[in-house]
């Protein structure tokens, strides 16, 4: 127990000295789980550009689900996420729809604001560009968002790294993410392999490997 918590302790000690350290940029991109814009679980007050689409798998420790989100309109975008659960946590699969309208664009005096519908839990959710290029959000919801949910994000550059042989290894985009949301604090990083194809990976709860990918295409 000692020896995980303070595995737990340097992985968060890492990544947030690459927040911090690192420049980079931030980006709006699907969460791990959800079908909406967000983290691994938590919404932001981003939305997909019009238009554009994501398709995704995640496997956890308890789950699988595939999910769909679509920019439907310049500030309001729609998903779809199905969960399927090993035998001994659920015998049903869940199938939510989710539904994001942004209410407010950010600019240099304002977050973005955004609010949203999973199945049938409501959230209000607020975005913003903080220092160090880092990117915070917060928000409230009921249901599963249980209350007072955060998190924060930075989306790093390409960085080339050289070998001894002379070879340049390039670095894919990497955006690191910590969130808190229904009393489980979670830690991940989205590294963009193609323009098309994010491979995503994640410790929630600080104690469950998650993973998966997701394809992004524009209509």
């Amino acid at each position: 127990m000692k020896l995980k918590k303070n595995a737990n302790l340097l992985v968060i000690t890492l990544l947030v000295g690459l927040m911090l350290t690192v420049g980079g940029t931030a980006v709006a991109s699907t969460a791990f789980e959800g079908g909406f814009s967000g983290l691994i679980k938590t919404p932001t007050a981003d939305v997909l550009p019009y238009n554009k689409a994501t398709v995704g798998y995640h496997h956890t420790d308890r789950a699988n689900l595939v999910l769909f989100n679509y920019g439907a309109y310049d500030n309001f975008e729609l998903g779809l996420s199905n969960y399927w659960y090993d035998d001994e946590v659920r015998a049903d699969d869940d199938l939510f729809l989710n539904a994001k309208l942004q209410l407010l664009e950010e600019n240099n005096s304002q977050p973005a604001v955004s609010m949203g519908l999973v199945d049938e839990d409501f959230y209000a959710v607020a975005s913003s560009n903080l220092d160090y290029d880092l990117r915070g959000h917060v928000g409230l919801g009921n249901g599963d968002f249980d209350g007072l949910f955060a998190g924060i994000s930075k989306t790093i550059n390409p960085v080339t790294i050289s070998t001894k042989e002379e070879n340049n290894l390039q670095m894919p985009v990497t955006t690191l993410m910590m969130e808190y949301i229904d009393q489980e604090f979670n830690v991940g990083a989205k590294f963009k392999l193609t323009s098309e194809f994010n491979f995503n990976l994640a410790v929630e709860d600080l104690s469950d490997l998650s993973a998966g990918i997701n394809f992004n295409t524009q209509f």
